[in-house]
């Protein structure tokens, strides 16, 4: 991510703060560069094998395995099975030629030569009984 300030402006105001001089905050700033690029500078020590063990542990996220994935199931809706049987029932009384495509959803069926489909939902919050 670029800086919006030029360095020299960066470096005065380290100066200001640190109260240093111009050469000891430009270094300053350049060292902030090199470190939010993900670099080293010549002043840090090389870390020991124990050290990068440790720091590629504190990288890693926490992950739980798991065997498999979970299969979701979903309670049938008795009231949309009996909505669509009685459905399927009217139609074929009227001489549609009927097929049921889905037991809690959706019916197509062909009358007068013209095909047609229902689809039935039920909108969220709408399963209150009173």
């Amino acid at each position: 991510m670029p800086r919006k300030e030029p360095k020299e402006v960066r470096a005065e105001k380290y100066m200001k703060i640190l109260k240093c001089s111009y050469e000891e905050a430009l270094k300053v700033v350049e060292d902030d560069d090199i470190i939010d690029a993900g670099g080293r500078c010549d002043w840090e020590k090389e870390p020991t094998a124990e050290e990068k063990k440790v720091m590629r542990k504190a990288r890693m996220a926490d992950r739980t395995v798991t065997e498999g994935k979970a299969k979701r199931t979903r309670a049938e809706d008795e009231d949309k099975r009996k909505l669509v049987a009685d459905v399927k029932v009217l139609l074929e009384g009227l001489g549609a030629d009927v097929n049921v495509t889905n037991v809690e959803r959706e019916i197509e069926f062909t009358y007068n030569e013209r095909k047609f489909k229902i689809t039935l939902s039920a909108p969220r919050g709408s399963n209150k009984k009173d």
